[in-house]
Order: C-alpha cells, then structure tokens, then sequence
C-alpha cells in the first residue's frame, strides 16, 4: 500500500491548487439556493418543527435530542438537535424559518465540498485511468458543481425537515473520505483518520438509518480503488470494523420504534413483493429525473403496480443495471462501485423495507444522485478536448442553477407549492387535501372545497395514507359549514369523524357546526370529545369552556368542566392570551365563583392593553360590572 500512498500524493502535487475550485463551489451553490430563505415551514415540517415542543429549549439536553413518535426527526438524534439548536438560534423567533433554511444550505455545500475531495481522490487511485489523470481536479470540481446545483437536491436542501437526508449525505461522504485518507496516509497519521470515519459514521446513523450501508460503500470502494488483497491489510480491518461497530448505536435508535406506524412489512397494505415491484418504476423514474430534472413533485401519491408485467421495462432495466455493476465490482472497474454507490444507498429506502406513508421521494436521490453525475463527468472529459467538456459543464450547470433557483420559488408559500404539485399531478389526492386544508385556514372557503371534493373523489389504493379519506372529509365538511351548507358540512364531519374517532379534530368542527344550528347540547359533546382527544390544545379546550360556560341552553352548561378546560388551556398559553382568560373568567363565573372571575378578566384586561387592543379592554370593563353583581356571562 506504500507504493499507491506515494503515487497518489505525487499526483496531488501536481494538481492545480483545489482552493480557487472550492471557493467557486460554493459562490454556485449560494447563487442556486439564494431565494431559499424565502421558503416556509410545509408538509412534516409542522409535526416536526413548528409543533414540536422538544426544539424549544436545549435543556435537558436528552429531550433537545428526541422528537415525537412518528414525525421526521424521531428517533434521529442528530436531526433533533440541530432543530433544538436552530431554536435557540433564532431567539426570540425560534420559529422563523431563515435559520433553518440557512443551516440546510451549509450542510448542503459543506457535503459538495466533501464529494470534491472523495472524487478527487478516488479519480487519483492508481486503477483509475491513466488518460484522467491530467484532468482530476477538473473532473472532480464538475462532479461537485453539478451535484450541489441539481434541481433535484431541493427537495432535501429547500423542504426543512428533510435536513435528515442531506445531514446523512455529509455524513457518509466524510465516512469515506477519513477511510480513504486512513488507507493511504502515513502509518503515524492513520488512526486519527479512521477516528474520523467511525466518528462521522456514527453521526450518520444518528442522522437517517440509510446510513447503514456505509460499511458496504467503504468495502466497496477499498476493494475496488485499493490494491488487491487491500482488505486483508490490518489498517483496513480497523477502519472497516470501526465503522461496522456503529450498527450498534443505529440498532439502539432503531429499538425505540419510533416510526412504528411509517415503516414496516405489512403497514398500509405494502407486502414486500409488492413494494419492490412498485419500486422499479421508482427508481426508474429517479433516473429519468437525474437526466432532465423535470417535473419536480414535492409529495407523491405513488399507486403500487398492479402486476409484475406493467413494470417489465423498468424492471428489465434494473436488472441490465444490477448485473452490469456485479461484474463491474467483481472485476473492480469504476463504473462498479459508481453502480454500487448508487443501488446501496437507495436500498434501505427503495427495495424491500416497505416506507407505507412515502412510497416516492426526490429527497432520496440525495447522494445517489451523485454516481449518475460523476459517470456523465467523467465520460464528458475522456471523450471531448478539454475547451469543449468546460463549456458543456458550463452550458449544464447553469442551466441547473436556473432551474434550481426558480424550483425555491415554489416554496414560497404552501399555496404556491400545493398548488404546484396538484397541477403536475392532478389525481394526487394528498396533495388536493393539503392544499385544501390551506385555503380552509386563509378563509377561501369556495377554493378549498373544489379542491377537497376533487380530493375525495379520486379512489384509494393499497398504500394510501388511511388517514387521508377522513382528513378530507373533514375539511370539506368544515369548508361547507362555513358557508353555512350546514346540512352537508354535518354529513361530512359526522362521516369523518366514524372513519376515525380517534382523531380529535373532526369532534371539534362538527362541535361547531352543531353550534352554528343552535344544537348546543350536541355541540358541547363534540367539544368535550375533542378536548379529551386533544388535551394540550388551547383553542380546542378554550371553545369547550366557552359553550360549557356560556350556552343560552340550560343542559349545554357545566360550570365545573368549563373551568378544568380554561384553566388547562391558560396554563399552556401562560396567562399571555386575553380571549383565554376572558373565557376562564366565564367559566368561573358559570361556576358561581365570582372573586376569581373578576381576577382574571382583570389579567384580561391587562393582558388586552399591553397587546395595543383598548377597544378589548373596554369590552372586557363590561364583563367585569356582570361578573361583580354577581351574573354569568350568556351568549347566543
């Protein structure tokens, strides 16, 4: 292995200066990704971010570093963290998603500079082509460039959460590269190399579990790269043992279950066999997009295959691509490991291990994205002069860049990004719910419910979310009692709400629904339904004690329960919202205890002033003369 060191370092020295191609590197990436700090919080960021409580302090660091059952970062420590750190970060907004977007787009530039290094380094190993060796650093720097400009990296740069792939993309390339300087560097220099690659693998697998792979991507790329028996020198054992000894964190993480109703054989009707199947036209089309990056969709809705024989092309295809890699790798030729590269890290994802509520995501195509790109590069500056392969990577890349920057656009806002998945794919229902659900907030009541009826019209296949017929049903009902089509809005929420009585949401529209027919027993029971499903819920509980408190309907009232509701929902809110203390102060007073609702309308008015609303405050005086004459408050 000392003649290989001595012959890649000789090479080194007489590459052009790698400095001047890294500081344009990332000059390109923030020109590409320079709107997306105009983006928004969209899709799993709300679980995962903006109603996360665990990122709202970095202490105790244990809760910093864990997240909700079920969302993105659960079970992801380092994702965790690094929203905790944002967090913080961004005081007193921590909520404000410039920070995030700004740490995204480090991680994002600072795993292109990495992937600079891995290939210029593997372009240097002595079985790559002699004829590249005048043109490594080029090579390198094209493979870079276009790889940090594609257009279809914004899905793991510009969607926040997503940070998971792109934190795991870093991760894995700096894996690669401590192993590959710790088989080549001086004997006195090595071990604190293969440090680094058990440190920055096991970051991985703190990060994203597709991570797993990094033994096999290391082994490959020895065997493949190094001279024959490399595998069996003492060095490469202790790097390759070290980082296969990082499964054991990533079995730990994997033993909280923390994304038991996501991934799993069985959930969402995905068997195995039918999920690989489904997956060769997946990837297939990952492929397609790695050529012509159009068009990009932000949620897909993707059906199974129905039979083996409506994916026969692509999985054809794939299986040309398999082969050719095996006989590739085991005659350990480049283009090789660029095939096992590319198939080892999609597979935790895109094979066997079905993923029921995202069976389709560019975000995956994240690193493999990257074999496509050096493979074209390299071919690019074997085969064309020199002047030639710059201005067709020149032409490329800003063309790339372009694409790339008008793509951040769309996350602009949700309406603009929903709206943009709903008009490349029409039939994609979940797209249609969530765009709904936001026009529903903005109050574009007619909007929302075209889109929700289109919504629930287009019929459910194996592997769509369960959730989602109920979801829509939701909307849509609260859509049509907004525009008081109370009849059909009830019809809606009442089916709603038998599709999935767990859920507290569809009680609380159909709470007011009931309301609005002046049906307030029926209503302050959808209330109370709701309240128990969404205990930790001030506008939920806030409604409940209102009509408990206040209901013109002797046999809606219950003092006692209204002030348990305020009172819970003032303790989350901390005494800082007036409406919730106004209503606590009519809960008290329903409860016959007048001295403690006079106090609190009092902290009301307070709370009405110092938020520059006198027009409340003197709302509120009126309240307070009932409350002192000993009356109850009673609204219609």
């Amino acid at each position: 292995m000392a003649r290989s060191t001595r012959t890649a370092a000789t090479a080194i020295t007489k590459q052009a200066a790698a400095w001047p191609f890294a500081v344009v590197l990332v000059l390109a990436g923030l020109w590409a990704y320079s709107n997306s700090f105009h983006g928004v919080f969209v899709g799993d960021d709300m679980d995962a971010i903006v109603d996360n409580p665990h990122i709202t302090s970095l202490s105790p660091l244990g809760r910093a570093l864990s997240a909700p059952r079920d969302t993105t970062a659960a079970g992801r420590p380092v994702v965790s963290g690094s929203l905790a750190l944002n967090y913080a970060l961004a005081a007193p907004d921590g909520l404000a998603p410039r920070g995030y977007h700004a740490f995204n787009l480090v991680v994002h530039l600072a795993a292109g500079l990495v992937l600079f290094g891995v290939v210029r380094r593997t372009l240097l190993a002595d079985v790559s082509r002699a004829r590249l060796r005048s043109v490594v650093t080029s090579a390198a720097f094209a493979t870079a460039l276009l790889w940090v400009v594609h257009p279809l990296q914004t899905s793991a740069v510009t969607y926040v959460i997503q940070r998971a792939e792109a934190l795991m993309g870093l991760f894995m390339l700096l894996t690669v590269y401590c192993a590959i300087r710790a088989t080549d560097e001086r004997p006195e220099r090595w071990p604190w190399w293969a440090a680094g690659a058990v440190a920055t693998s096991a970051m991985g697998m703190a990060s994203k579990e597709t991570m797993v792979v990094a033994p096999f991507v290391v082994a490959a790329w020895i065997w493949t790269f190094r001279p024959a028996g490399a595998l069996g020198d003492p060095r490469v054992r202790v790097v390759l043992g070290g980082v296969a000894a990082t499964w054991i964190l990533l079995a730990w993480l994997l033993a909280s279950d923390a994304r038991g109703e996501s991934v799993g054989f069985g959930l969402g009707g995905w068997a195995w066999w039918s999920y690989l199947r489904t997956q060769s036209a997946v990837i297939v089309h990952y492929l397609q997009l790695a050529v012509v990056p159009a068009p990009l969709v932000f949620s897909y809705d993707w059906p199974p295959a129905a039979s083996w024989l409506e994916i026969t092309p692509q999985f054809v295809l794939l299986a040309l691509l398999c082969t050719i890699t095996a006989l590739e790798l085991i005659k350990r030729r480049p283009a090789g490991f660029a095939g096992a590269w590319f198939f080892l890290i999609l597979a935790p994802s895109s094979s066997l291990l079905p993923i029921a509520t995202e069976v389709a995501a560019e975000h995956r195509m994240y690193l493999p994205l990257a074999a496509v790109v050096c493979l074209v590069v390299v071919v690019v500056f074997i085969r064309l002069p020199r002047p030639a392969a710059w201005v067709l990577v020149a032409a490329i890349a800003t063309t790339f860049g372009v694409m790339t920057h008008a793509r951040n656009h769309d996350y602009r806002s949700v309406e603009a990004l929903m709206q943009d998945t709903v008009e490349k794919r029409p039939r994609n229902a979940k797209a249609r719910v969530a765009l709904g659900g936001h026009l529903l907030g903005l109050g574009r009541f007619a909007e929302a419910e075209g889109h929700l009826r289109a919504a629930i019209d287009v019929p459910q296949h194996r592997g769509s979310d369960p959730g989602l017929p109920a979801l829509g049903r939701m909307y849509l009902g609260s859509a049509l009692a907004a525009q008081n089509k109370l009849d059909e809005g009830i019809q809606m929420l009442e089916q709603a709400r038998s599709m999935r009585p767990d859920l507290g949401e569809p009680h609380a529209f159909l709470g007011e629904a009931y309301a609005s027919q002046g049906r307030l027993v029926e209503a302050v029971e959808s209330f109370d339904r709701a309240a128990a499903a969404l205990p930790d819920v001030p506008p939920v509980l806030e409604r409940a004690a209102r009509l408990r408190a206040t209901a013109s309907d002797p046999r809606a009232r219950d003092g006692a329960r209204a002030v348990r509701y305020a009172e819970r929902a003032v303790e989350i809110e901390g005494g800082r919202d007036w409406r919730t203390l106004d209503t606590l102060g009519a809960a008290y007073a329903e409860a016959g205890r007048f001295a403690e609702a006079i106090s609190s309308v009092r902290r009301a008015m307070a709370v009405a002033r110092a938020d520059g609303e006198p027009a409340v405050a003197d709302l509120l005086k009126r309240r307070l003369l009932l409350y002192e004459s000993g009356q109850p408050l009673r609204e219609p």
